[in-house]
């Protein structure tokens, strides 16, 4: 991982951000008069305590003269996750608000957002249609990630690694923007320009009044010890699972350890991959088919036993007080879960094994691309593009992490620790993202889904084996033939 990483949890602590905008100019603030006379230091003097400073954007000045940076995306997804029009006193919204009037007036622009569409088909057909016609109107497109995707392979996106302004090093941008790259090439990226890459983090959230009803003790210190696992979620889901009304089957009217729907981040967070990539960005086949069984073995014994499959990412059923944990994104916890009479805390997704060194958080998301018809005013694209995203990343996503996910909390501190320790930690899955393309055995959810099980793991595998080593030629072709 990058460097900022180290600088992320520090960025968490800085929650008053959200009531002062801070620049992210690289210029130095303008400080009080200096008198030319030093103040006497004696030894009673304590040295004042200062915040850790935020991390700049190094950009170097531009007036662009009014130009307008119009930002698209899909209705149903991106209207209010990336910039706001108006003051409206909630706290995430000013927070967009008052950091795009700043990248305005530092560079003499005009930020705004647009619906493309009502839906992610709709809005990939517009994109293609303003590439077509060569309509530089939208500097930035948004859609959802594997249609994103798609419009990139087929060459209606920038290479963002050619671009000066941005800084990968910095801290919008994410891991999961170098995962979906090749080489030195991305068309597509997932960054603090928007909120939607924290808004996809899966999580396990926790039912505090169950825990406490089984006297079940919410694992926090196993977790911040290294010591969650797999096994331990199922360990606490058998003790939650109960026939409720007593007829003898497991219905949606009983208690369930587990509540989900669907499962393909949780696997990628234990490790299981189906491609990984080389020194040199270069994806290649790495299927461990021993550690795929092994864990698509516990996900059965977990699911069979005691989890309940729920569309909606099983929110509802654990809002009606009916789960333990539930295996969902933020998005549901900001919508549903969020509005619960239960206390409820989070953790991450556990570790397979002893073998797996870390956590790991895997989310979906909406990405982000610059339509090469607007390659005519790519200096300003990329300069306001890079300025929104630091301003977003110092305000927006503190705000986000503030109001949204720890205002219902008890007050415990060890959940905004688990919110640390996963945002630390995001990224995505390659093969995943670029499903469409590969096609096949990419995720041990759907296996799991359409009845595989995990005794025909590595037969389902080497069946399907040279389907996937074509297609990924082809995509690192299709790389390869892009500028």
């Amino acid at each position: 991982m990058y460097s900022h990483k180290r600088i992320l949890s520090l960025v968490l602590a800085i929650l008053t951000s959200t009531s002062v905008l801070l620049s992210c100019a690289s210029d130095k603030t303008e400080g009080a008069a200096d008198t030319g006379v030093s103040a006497p230091v004696t030894e009673e003097t304590a040295p004042a305590e200062t915040e850790p400073a935020l991390p700049t954007d190094d950009l170097a000045p531009a007036d662009f003269e009014g130009a307008s940076y119009i930002i698209g995306g899909t209705g149903q997804r991106t209207t209010t996750a990336i910039t706001s029009a108006e003051l409206t006193g909630e706290v995430i919204n000013d927070a967009q608000y008052n950091s795009a009037r700043a990248v305005e007036e530092r560079f003499n622009v005009k930020v705004s957002y647009e619906d493309l569409a009502v839906d992610d088909a709709g809005t990939n057909t517009v994109i293609k249609g303003l590439v077509a016609g060569n309509d530089d109107t939208y500097a930035v497109t948004f859609n959802v990630d594997t249609e994103q995707i798609t419009l990139g392979l087929s060459g209606h996106y920038m290479n963002l690694k050619a671009i000066p302004q941005f800084n990968f090093d910095k801290p919008w941008w994410i891991d999961s923007t170098d995962t979906i790259s090749v080489g030195n090439k991305a068309y597509v990226a997932s960054s603090y320009l928007s909120y939607y890459c924290l808004y996809y983090i899966r999580v396990l959230t926790i039912n505090k009044d169950m825990a406490a009803d089984l006297g079940i003790e919410v694992p926090y210190a196993q977790v911040f010890e290294g010591d969650w696992y797999l096994d331990d979620l199922t360990e606490l889901a058998s003790l939650a699972t109960i026939d409720l009304n007593g007829d003898g089957a497991m219905t949606a009217d009983d208690q369930y350890g587990l509540t989900y729907e669907v499962l393909y981040t949780m696997q990628s967070s234990m490790g299981i991959k189906i491609i990984d990539k080389d020194k040199d960005n270069i994806p290649f086949l790495a299927f461990d088919v021993e550690r795929a069984t092994a864990y698509l073995e516990k996900i059965e014994n977990l699911c069979n036993n005691y989890g309940f499959y729920e569309v909606g990412y099983g929110a509802n059923m654990f809002a009606n007080n009916q789960s333990l944990f539930c295996y969902c994104n933020l998005r549901e916890i900001c919508n549903i879960i969020r509005d619960s009479e239960i206390r409820y805390g989070y953790l991450p997704a556990p570790k397979l094994d002893e073998q797996q060194e870390d956590y790991m958080t895997v989310a979906t998301d909406v990405y982000w691309g610059i339509p090469v018809s607007v390659a005519g005013k790519i200096d300003m694209v990329g300069t306001v593009t890079e300025a929104l995203s630091c301003q977003h990343f110092n305000n927006v996503r503190p705000a986000f992490f503030e109001t949204t996910m720890k205002s219902k909390l008890a007050g415990d501190e060890n959940d905004m620790k688990v919110l640390d320790l996963v945002a630390e930690r995001l990224s995505i899955d390659f093969a995943f993202a670029y499903q469409k393309s590969l096609g096949s055995v990419t995720s041990l959810d759907d296996l799991y889904r359409d009845g595989v099980k995990s005794g025909n793991v590595a037969s389902k595998y080497e069946s399907s084996r040279s389907a996937i080593e074509k297609k990924l030629a082809t995509l690192l072709e299709t790389f390869n033939d892009l500028p």
